[in-house]
């Protein structure tokens, strides 16, 4: 609702691994929006520029750096 506050999806510590990549998708298994570090900026809840409607979005976070993590996936709801 862009008073500040939640107005973007953040994640901690990425700056710790040198190599990964961020997909978030919609429930149909549509791309919406994906990121590689180092330069990974927030993802505010939007599509092609267009806020998203309330929901439930999924996220995979792979890790390429050979650190032999499996994959991180889970849920992001947006509420307004």
């Amino acid at each position: 609702n862009n008073d500040g506050f939640n107005d973007t999806w953040e994640i901690d510590y990425l700056n710790q691994y040198e190599s990964l990549h961020i997909d978030m998708y919609n429930r149909w298994g549509t791309l919406l929006w994906s990121a590689d570090s180092p330069n990974i900026e927030n993802w505010d809840g939007k599509y092609n520029g267009i806020d998203l409607p309330v929901g439930t979005y999924y996220y995979v976070i792979t890790f390429g750096d050979n650190s032999g993590k499996e994959p991180l996936t889970g849920p992001v709801t947006i509420v307004r």
